[in-house]
């Protein structure tokens, strides 16, 4: 799979989501993408993970850093 970020409207998005559905496509939106993320540190590492880990993990995958 291909990892996309597409910005648009809000009014657009039901109509982009039926499409994806249809497709066999996932949408997920920045939100849902850190969440699954910090949920799955907590669940793996059985600890807390701090805000410092969250931004240093944040700028690896959007910016490479």
């Amino acid at each position: 799979m291909e990892d996309v970020v597409l910005r648009m409207p809000k009014g657009d998005m039901p109509l982009l989501s039926q499409f994806a559905a249809r497709m066999g496509w996932q949408i997920d939106n920045r939100r849902d993408v850190i969440t699954r993320f910090i949920e799955a540190c907590q669940k793996n590492r059985g600890v807390d993970i701090s805000d410092e880990e969250i931004q240093a993990e944040v700028n690896a995958v959007r910016y490479g850093v």
